[in-house]
């Protein structure tokens, strides 16, 4: 859990906010630790969700393993990021804390050929129901969070003694049919999409090493997986979404979660797409006394070349549910997306919450507008860095200053 400077935290003692945050981290963790390490012992028997985690450290062998709680009731939730919009940020962490990472190297390779541990655990990543687990590490792990911009925190891991599977996973028919076809990657992850697997599932199973061609098939580092995930379904969606018509009004949808406030602006213009991202005085990267800055990254209609570095894995979490958007409702559109990080947002818990944070504004009611201009005032009303921070960094709104209207610009 991530701490502020200690000169402040001594002063502070966790009474006094100088961090800027309501919560303080320290304190936060120290009352996980007591309610979860009485419950920490080299023996677990639980019920895995489905999760799974590989490493990106020492790649190509690389530290892979189930995650096992040692509870058996109402555990799905504990690795359905779908599920977890409206909770609060420390009942994420406390679920997530609970999850133990069982782990021993293995070559990223043998995933074409898994045998005993591999293989075990890959039954469990596609089985759509919690499966109970027994599992004895070596020596009893320390109780210890792991956190990621990229992926969801973990709990204390411990290398494997014993790994058994109580019970046969409950493993959906199309899982198990793309698993066993001869088809590319990207084709295995559209079909899952099509028949309502999740998108958290879908890229546990391309981590696993369980989608792709035969030959071709291996385990994909946790971190990977969730930004190829979306960025294979985002360009499954643009197939549909750049054929389509362009919407007719100005739409802007807004929705705020986890100390994150997200922005869309949908605009009529053939597809673009730019996100942009602020961490606000006293949030997690940004002290209080230091001025907020604005990253963006972007994409014309034929899309990016290269990997979107400044705002990394965001980029494309948003980029997924704006594209879904679109092709549900057969539109194309031009699209802006602000994501405003408060102090709130102690812990990093992971990219999940940029796409369920967008999913589930867009699926509100939009307020639509005739003109470009009614529809910033209304983002400057809502967010609270003043707009003309962002227009400043924004590459699309820049446009505007040269061209007649965003819509002119795309289309000239």
């Amino acid at each position: 859990m991530h701490a502020p400077k200690t000169n402040l935290c001594t002063i502070c003692r966790g009474h006094k906010k100088l961090c800027g945050r309501d919560i303080c981290p320290i304190i936060e963790k120290k009352r996980i630790r007591e309610a979860i390490v009485p419950l920490i012992n080299k023996d677990i028997f639980g019920a895995s969700p489905s999760a799974f985690f590989v490493g990106d450290w020492n790649y190509p062998k690389v530290l892979v393993g189930p995650l096992v709680p040692p509870v058996h009731e109402n555990t799905e939730i504990f690795d359905l990021p779908e599920g977890w919009h409206g909770k609060e940020l420390d009942e994420i962490i406390k679920f997530r804390s609970l999850l133990v990472r069982s782990k021993e190297f293995v070559k990223v390779s043998d995933a074409k050929n898994p045998k005993g541990y591999l293989e075990k655990s890959q039954e469990i990543v596609m089985s759509k129901k919690p499966v109970d687990v027994e599992l004895i590490l070596k020596k009893t792990p320390h109780f210890a969070l792991e956190f990621s911009q990229f992926s969801p925190p973990t709990g204390p891991s411990g290398f494997v003694e014993s790994f058994k599977i109580s019970e046969n996973p409950k493993v959906p028919r199309v899982v198990d049919k793309i698993n066993s076809d001869d088809i590319k990657a990207s084709k295995g992850i559209s079909l899952l999409y099509d028949k309502d697997i999740p998108v958290s599932h879908i890229s546990k199973l391309l981590s696993a090493g369980l989608l792709g061609e035969q030959k071709n098939r291996k385990l994909v580092p946790t971190r990977w997986s969730i930004t190829a995930t979306d960025d294979s379904l985002s360009k499954f969606h643009l197939k549909k979404v750049k054929s389509s018509p362009e919407i007719n009004k100005f739409e802007i949808y807004h929705d705020e979660d986890v100390g994150n406030r997200f922005v869309v602006i949908l605009f009529p213009s053939m597809w673009c797409y730019e996100f942009l991202e602020c961490w606000l005085p006293g949030s997690l990267f940004l002290e209080s006394s230091l001025s907020p800055n604005v990253i963006s990254d972007y994409e014309l209609f034929d899309g990016r070349k290269e990997y979107a570095s400044l705002t990394a894995g965001a980029y494309y979490a948003a980029r997924f549910s704006v594209t879904e958007h679109l092709f549900e409702s057969r539109r194309q559109a031009g699209a802006l997306v602000f994501m405003e990080v408060h102090p709130s947002y102690h812990t990093p818990v992971g990219v999940w919450r940029v796409r369920e944070i967008t999913r589930n504004a867009l699926q509100k009611k939009p307020d639509s507008f005739d003109t470009e201009e009614e529809v910033l005032r209304k983002a400057s009303e809502i967010l609270s860095l003043p707009f003309e921070k962002y227009r400043e960094k924004s590459k699309i709104l820049g446009f505007k200053h040269r061209q007649k209207t965003l819509s002119d610009w795309m289309n000239s």
